[in-house]
């Protein structure tokens, strides 16, 4: 929906600069985090892409 959120969580890898060139085309914002809790050399990070362009 336009104006719409969208959070996941993501492991970085290959494909994960083309799908933040995706949201980043798509959304206003997109914020890169990760968890204190998640471990350092762990790959995992949430993405939050706010106000979706329809």
């Amino acid at each position: 929906a336009p104006g719409g959120d969208f959070l996941v969580k993501v492991f970085q890898g290959r494909h994960f600069q083309p799908f933040m060139r995706a949201l980043r085309g798509s959304f206003e914002t997109v914020k890169v985090r990760k968890p204190p809790a998640s471990r350092q050399r762990s790959p995992e990070i949430y993405l939050l892409a706010r106000h979706f362009k329809s």
